[in-house]
């Protein structure tokens, strides 16, 4: 994990360790599909067009990290549960927590990989289900 201007943001290892943590509880298919288009994924959250962040806030990263990972299926299995996972762990290191059912949340990271959720409108679910603990 690196931390820029006080947002700590995650790197290529970070995702392939959630990964291949959730690979040893759940009964996977190992490896990746591309490692190019993960990396992609992972950073992209924290794109810049000239001095502008093209998700400025932190739900709109964690919308982008989750939806970057879930719909390029860029792992041969545990897609979901990855993008999933390392959403929901960047805004834990960050200061935020998400209420959520887990019935809820299962039906979300399906909508976002089937193209029914746009990364925009998670970011808004984000910020409706947000429980801010730095305050």
């Amino acid at each position: 994990m690196n931390s820029v201007h006080g947002i700590i943001q995650f790197i290529l290892k970070d995702v392939i360790a959630f990964h291949e943590r959730l690979e040893e509880i759940f009964v996977v298919n190992h490896g990746i599909h591309d490692k190019g288009l993960l990396e992609s994924a992972v950073h992209a959250p924290f794109q810049t067009f000239g001095s502008h962040d093209l998700y400025p806030t932190l739900f709109d990263k964690a919308a982008q990290l989750c939806f970057g990972l879930a719909k390029d299926h860029l792992f041969k299995d545990g897609n979901k549960r990855t993008a999933l996972h390392s959403m929901l762990v960047f805004l834990d290191v960050n200061g935020i927590s998400i209420d959520y059912d887990e019935t809820e949340m299962e039906e979300l990271i399906i909508s976002v990989a089937v193209g029914d959720m746009t990364s925009p409108q998670l970011s808004v679910w984000l910020q409706e289900h947000s429980v801010d603990f730095n305050r």
